[in-house]
């Protein structure tokens, strides 16, 4: 069924939801059709064309049984005949046009929805996708908002169809015969109330299917990947095993409900027949003094068998409401989320070009929870110099990074440039300062000019040059086949590790910036491949202020500065030589490394 597959959220995520009141939730939701309002209008008049149009249709055919054709007037008949086929058209052609303009409001308000979700997402700050996973967001910015074109595009219009079918259809049949109504009304009410229950125990049950189909589609991934390792410590046949019981448990949970489902389904069906059943019986004798012609009798037999199916629509309508408010909910709350790292509302349009050094001044960052990853760092980087950051995992190196490139703020101290704090400019404007390259290797689908470009315009074709040729990489461009509008596979699969790597390189400065951040920018190379990388990297950083974190400290030990970082703090600071005879952590660290490296 058509409602139960929407995706479930899973019970973590469910927590984060919020809940706005109802009024709240309208006061977000119709604004978005303002621009609409008299397109809606159009929709909802073409909506009652419709719905009248199919009411009308059995009053035709009692007119033609209980008037025309007992009074053999065979003109009537034809002429009724056409009025019916013209009101079938023309109900179609609304219903039609209806549903063409509805879906166009809804693409139309989904897309901009979409657009607006994807760009704020774009300038939130590092900690909210600290919290947020992309799994999660995947699901706001697609499978929320696909719930909610859902509602705007059908939904929304089909419950008010229904609304005024059923009143309608309603109306008519007290008109034509207030007892027989209440009669169907009364065998009827029990069967809906039931379905309604049904339904909302059926969608548990799919919930836990889906759950246990998770299951086993996590232990294919995971286990698929690892066959080579399963073959060698004979541990397949464990592994069909504990397959075959989680298809066991999903076979048998799945069974169940669909016999449940399909059994009450030809349940349901077989109601609609007893409606029928008891219309006639009605219809053929004189109970409760109750004589109907053969029109109305064909009139209420109609208008019963399309009873039925509306009602469990406008069952199944609500309840998707109810799931596409909770989707709004979540899509505003990205919406609503607003950036940790905001600039300032006097915020200086340009940084100057002739400055001459950054100072971390007292830094104090903590993650939220309190963790502390700086207590109380401070240097100063001169301009053109080239400065590494080492030290033990945890102990801060990326964070000084990260608060350079303001995807954090300091919790306390500050950041400057030449003395003023660097919080003072605008966020574009400081980030086109710095290059930056990070240890796990990123090309976006597209050519290698796009990845260069990284998808803006205004870079010139002189500065793609210049930046590979920087990096020595030109080579690159002549080696493939279209040079720089080359399609680049899914990951950049047709280019060597390596070459992934100078491409990265040259992006970091085809903008050609000050400031160079190279976080452990070849940590994802083997060791010979770095070696043939360090020259490159050596012309990319010439020139250049450059901040490095080095996870191979044999890559750093020309720099002009090292400073060594432990659980938050600055505890040692100079160049390789220096540090190296001073016998600290510096040392342990270098000599560590440099004995595993001699080993391997």
């Amino acid at each position: 069924m058509w409602w139960m597959d929407d995706d479930d959220l899973l019970e973590d995520d469910e927590e984060q939801v919020r809940h706005l009141p109802l009024r709240q939730m309208l006061t977000r939701i119709l604004p978005l059709f303002r621009p609409h309002k008299r397109t809606l209008i159009g929709a909802s008049v073409l909506m009652l064309v419709a719905v009248a149009a199919e009411l009308g249709g059995p009053l035709i055919i009692r007119h033609v049984l209980d008037v025309d054709i007992p009074g053999s007037n065979q003109r009537g008949v034809l002429l009724r005949g056409l009025a019916y086929a013209g009101l079938y058209a023309i109900g179609m052609a609304a219903a039609y046009a209806q549903v063409i303009i509805v879906a166009r409001i809804g693409l139309t308000i989904i897309t901009e929805l979409r657009e607006q979700a994807f760009a704020h997402l774009m300038n939130l700050s590092l900690a909210y996708f600290d919290k947020n996973p992309p799994g999660r967001l995947m699901a706001r910015v697609e499978s929320d908002i696909e719930r909610l074109r859902l509602l705007f595009s059908d939904v929304a219009l089909a419950l008010l169809r229904n609304a005024v079918l059923l009143g309608g259809t309603f109306a008519v049949m007290m008109f034509a015969d207030a007892r027989v109504t209440l009669s169907i009304l009364l065998l009827m009410t029990p069967i809906v109330v039931g379905t309604y229950f049904f339904l909302r125990y059926i969608r548990r049950a799919f919930r836990v299917v889906r759950r246990l189909y998770a299951r086993v589609s996590a232990f294919l991934a995971e286990y698929v990947t690892g066959i080579p390792i399963l073959q060698i410590f004979g541990y397949t046949e464990k592994a069909q095993m504990d397959l075959a019981r989680l298809n066991r448990d999903k076979y048998r949970k799945e069974i169940g409900v669909y016999f449940r489902e399909y059994a009450f389904w030809g349940a349901f069906s077989s109601a609609e027949i007893a409606a029928v059943m008891l219309i006639i019986w009605l219809g053929a004798r004189h109970v409760f003094g109750i004589a109907m012609t053969v029109g109305t009798l064909v009139l209420f037999i109609e208008y019963t068998r399309r009873l039925f199916w509306p009602l469990v629509m406008f069952s199944e309508q609500l309840d998707f409401i109810q799931q596409a408010f909770a989707s709004a909910d979540r899509v505003f709350a990205v919406l609503d989320t607003e950036s940790a790292t905001p600039d300032m509302p006097d915020a200086l349009p340009a940084v100057p070009s002739d400055w001459k050094e950054i100072a971390f001044e007292d830094v104090i960052f903590e993650y939220e929870g309190g963790v502390r990853a700086l207590n109380g760092v401070s240097f100063r980087v001169s301009r053109g110099e080239k400065v590494a950051l080492v030290g033990l995992s945890g102990g801060g190196k990326t964070t000084v990074t990260n608060l350079l490139l303001r995807y954090y703020h300091p919790t306390d101290g500050r950041v400057t440039l030449d003395g003023v704090d660097i919080l003072s400019y605008r966020q574009r404007e400081w980030r086109k300062k710095i290059g930056l390259v990070l240890q796990d290797i990123h090309l976006f689908p597209g050519t290698l000019q796009d990845n260069l470009k990284v998808l803006r315009e205004n870079i010139p074709a002189e500065a793609m040059d210049r930046a590979l040729g920087v990096v020595q990489a030109e080579g690159m461009v002549r080696r493939l086949p279209d040079g720089y509008d080359t399609e680049l596979t899914e990951g950049g699969t047709n280019l060597s590790m390596g070459e992934r790597q100078l491409l990265c390189f040259a992006r970091a400065i085809v903008d050609d910036p000050d400031i160079l951040v190279l976080d452990e920018a070849t940590s994802s190379v083997d060791p010979v491949t770095e070696q043939r990388l360090q020259d490159s990297l050596d012309h990319l950083m010439e020139g250049r202020t450059s901040l490095i974190v080095a996870h191979r400290l044999a890559t750093i030990t020309k720099v002009d500065r090292i400073l060594v970082l432990h659980e938050g703090q600055l505890v040692e600071e100079g160049p390789h030589e220096e540090l190296y005879h001073k016998g600290g952590i510096y040392r342990d660290l270098f000599d560590l490394q440099f004995a595993q490296q001699a080993i391997e």
